[in-house]
C-alpha cells in the first residue's frame, strides 16, 4: 500500500540516513561524506572558516553561497533622500516665514504711519479748540448770525478745525508717510430760547504707507463736539469772572478739571469784559412764591403770597413756608439770618434757620413725598414736597453743614458731615452776602484718583448772591465769602453765583475745591489755590431747570464737550 507523506511528516518518519542525504543535497554536496568532511574542517579551523565565509562567501569546496547584495546602500540612499526633503522643506518654510514676517512688519509700520497721522491731526484740532473755543464772549450780531447758520445745517463753526486736520508728512529715517483728511456734519441742534446747543461730528481718516511697498493702511476716528452759544445758564461754564475785577495772579492758582475723563474740551477760565451776572432774582422769586412774574415786589403782593393780613405794611422778619390751595411753594426769609444749617437724617433733607433766638426747621423726604415744617409757633406736616427754592432777603452770616441732635434739630460739627442727600435739588438765592463756613458735600461722596465720585445720583445745590434788595431794588453788599477756620481743605459741592463783590476766600493754608461751577463778578483768592471740578455734560444737562436757571447777560460761545467716540483700525 502506497502512502503519501507531507514534507514535514516525511522528515519525521524517514530513516536517519535518508534525512542526512537530503541535507547534503540541499547544501550542494554530492555525497554525505563530503558534507561531514566539510563540517570537520570548520571545526578544526573556526577563525579561518569565519573569515572565508564573510570575505569570499565561498565554501571550502569553492562553491558560492547565494546572499543579497546592496541592502545597506539602499538604506543610505533612502536616509539621504529623507534628509534632503526635510532640508528643502525647512528652507521653504523659512522663506515663507520671512516673507510673512516682512508683510506683517510692513503692515505694522504702515499702521504706525496711519496712527501718526491721526495723532497729529488730533493734536492740531485740540490746540485750535483751545484758541477758538476756550470760552469766548460774542456779540448779539454774531450770535444771530450763528443761529441762522446752524438752523441751515451749515458747518462754518467747525470749518477751521477741518482745514487744520489736513496734513501730509514723510519721515526719511523710517520711510513712513501719511496723509490725513477730514469731514464734518451737524448731527443735532437744540434750541432753548435764550441759547442753543449744537453737536457736530468730525470724521478723521489717515492713510499710512512705507516707501517702496505697495501696502497701505487706513485708520479713522469719530470726534464729537458739543457747543453752547447764547445767553447761557451759568452752571454750564466751569469758571467765569469779570476781567477788570480779578487779580492777574489768580490764573496761576486756578485749576479746572473735568470729572469726565473722556472730555477734552478746553479747561481754562473765561474772563468777561464787563458785567454778566444778573442782579434781578424776580424770575426765581415769583416761582417760589407761586405768583405770576411781577415787575417789582411791593409789600401788599408779598404779604398776599406769604398768607399774611392784607395791607401795605412791611413784612415782619422771619421764615415763611409758602402754601396755598395749589400746594406748597418755597421758603421766604425776611431779614438777616444768623445761620443756615444743612443736614441729613436718614432719607430726610434738613434745612434749619436761626434768626436772633428763633429757629425754624424744614424736613422733607423726596422719596416718600413727606414734608415737616417746625416753627416757633407751630408744626406742620404735608404729604407734598415744597418747591426747592429758598429766598432770603438779607444776608446769611453762616452757611454750614450740621448733624442732628437728640432733640431733632441740627447742630454744627467739628468733623465733616454730609450737608444734603443724594439727588436733591435746592436753590438758595440771597440778596446780601453769604458766608460759607464749612464744607458742603453730598452724602456718599468719595474721591477716586483725585476726582469726586458719587455712587448715587448727583445732587444740585445752587447758591446765588445778587447784591440787590428784593423789594427796594437797592444795591447792597453782596457776594460769597468762603471762610475756613479749621485750616483744612474746604469742599463746596454747588454751583456758586457770586454777584455784588464777587467771591472772596479767607486767608488760610488750605485748598478750596468746588465741585460744580463758579461765576463771580470779582475774584479774590487771597493767595489760596482754587480747583473747580466741573461735572460731565450729562450731569449738567439733568440740572437744566428753566425756572431756576441763572442766565448770563452777555452771549457766550463755549465748547463744553469734546470727545473721541470711535477709533477704527485697518479700514
Amino acid at each position: 500500500m502506497i502512502s503519501f507523506y507531507s514534507r514535514k511528516t516525511f522528515f519525521k518518519k524517514a530513516p536517519l540516513f535518508c534525512r542526512a542525504e537530503i541535507k547534503c543535497k540541499k547544501a550542494g554536496y554530492k555525497k554525505e561524506q563530503d558534507y561531514h568532511d566539510d563540517n570537520q574542517w570548520h571545526l578544526r579551523h573556526p577563525r579561518k572558516a569565519a573569515n572565508n565565509s564573510f570575505a569570499s562567501h565561498l565554501s571550502p569546496k569553492g562553491q558560492k553561497i547565494d546572499i543579497r547584495k546592496g541592502s545597506a546602500l539602499i538604506v543610505c540612499f533612502l536616509l539621504s533622500s529623507l534628509f534632503i526633503v526635510l532640508s528643502l522643506g525647512l528652507l521653504l518654510n523659512s522663506q515663507i516665514f520671512l516673507e510673512v514676517q516682512g508683510i506683517r512688519k510692513t503692515n505694522r509700520l504702515s499702521a504706525y504711519a496711519a496712527e501718526n497721522g491721526i495723532k497729529q491731526a488730533w493734536e492740531k484740532i485740540e490746540n485750535k479748540c483751545q484758541d477758538l473755543y476756550g470760552g469766548a464772549e460774542i456779540g448779539d450780531e454774531l450770535f444771530q448770525q450763528l443761529q441762522l447758520q446752524l438752523k441751515a445745517g451749515k458747518i462754518d463753526l467747525i470749518y477751521p478745525l477741518l482745514t487744520e486736520a489736513l496734513n501730509q508728512a514723510h519721515e526719511e529715517t523710517s520711510r513712513m508717510s501719511w496723509e490725513t483728511a477730514s469731514t464734518g456734519q451737524l448731527t443735532r441742534l437744540d434750541n432753548y430760547d435764550q441759547y442753543l446747543q449744537a453737536i457736530f461730528e468730525i470724521e478723521l481718516n489717515s492713510r499710512g504707507n512705507i516707501q517702496g511697498f505697495n501696502g497701505k493702511t487706513v485708520e479713522g476716528v469719530s470726534l464729537s463736539l458739543s457747543f453752547f452759544a447764547g445767553y447761557l445758564p451759568l452752571n454750564q461754564v466751569a469758571l467765569t469772572f469779570e476781567k477788570s475785577r480779578a487779580k492777574d495772579e489768580n490764573n496761576e492758582r486756578i485749576k479746572i478739571i473735568s470729572t469726565d475723563k473722556n472730555n477734552f474740551s478746553p479747561e481754562k477760565p473765561i474772563a468777561m469784559s464787563g458785567p454778566f451776572i444778573p442782579d434781578d432774582a424776580l424770575p426765581i422769586i415769583s416761582r417760589g412764591l407761586k405768583i405770576l412774574r411781577p415787575d417789582h415786589l411791593p409789600n401788599w403782593l408779598l404779604r398776599q403770597a406769604l398768607g399774611l393780613e392784607p395791607g401795605n405794611k412791611p413784612v415782619p422778619d422771619g421764615v415763611y413756608l409758602i402754601k396755598n390751595d395749589l400746594g406748597l411753594g418755597g421758603l421766604y426769609v425776611q431779614g438777616d439770618l444768623n445761620e443756615i444749617l444743612l443736614g441729613v437724617e436718614g432719607t430726610y433733607q434738613l434745612v434749619q434757620f436761626t434768626q436772633a433766638e428763633k429757629r425754624w426747621l424744614l424736613k422733607f423726604d423726596p422719596g416718600q413725598a413727606k414734608t415737616f415744617f417746625y416753627s416757633p409757633n407751630e408744626t406742620l406736616s404735608f404729604d407734598l414736597l415744597p418747591i426747592p427754592v429758598i429766598m432770603a432777603n438779607g444776608q446769611v452770616e453762616s452757611l454750614a453743614s450740621g448733624q442732628p441732635a437728640p432733640d431733632g434739630y441740627l447742630v454744627t460739627s467739628e468733623t465733616e458731615v454730609p450737608a444734603f442727600i443724594p439727588g436733591v435739588k435746592l436753590t438758595l438765592v440771597c440778596s446780601g452776602k453769604i458766608n460759607i463756613t464749612s464744607s458742603l458735600t453730598p452724602q456718599g461722596l468719595e474721591w477716586r484718583n483725585g476726582l469726586p465720585y458719587l455712587k448715587s445720583r448727583q445732587s444740585q445745590l445752587t447758591i446765588w448772591s445778587t447784591g440787590k434788595d428784593f423789594q427796594s431794588e437797592e444795591i447792597i453788599d453782596g457776594g460769597i465769602n468762603l471762610v475756613n477756620e479749621n485750616y483744612r481743605d474746604q469742599v463746596i459741592s454747588a454751583f456758586l453765583i457770586a454777584g455784588g463783590q464777587g467771591l472772596k476766600i479767607s486767608k488760610s493754608a488750605s485748598e478750596t475745591k468746588i465741585i460744580g461751577s463758579l461765576s463771580a463778578t470779582g475774584l479774590d483768592l487771597n493767595s489760596n489755590s482754587l480747583t473747580v471740578f466741573h461735572p460731565d455734560d450729562e450731569t449738567v444737562s439733568r440740572s437744566h431747570q428753566p425756572d431756576f436757571n441763572v442766565y448770563s447777560e452777555r452771549p457766550l460761545l463755549v465748547l463744553n464737550n469734546f470727545r473721541l467716540d470711535e477709533w477704527r483700525f485697518n479700514k
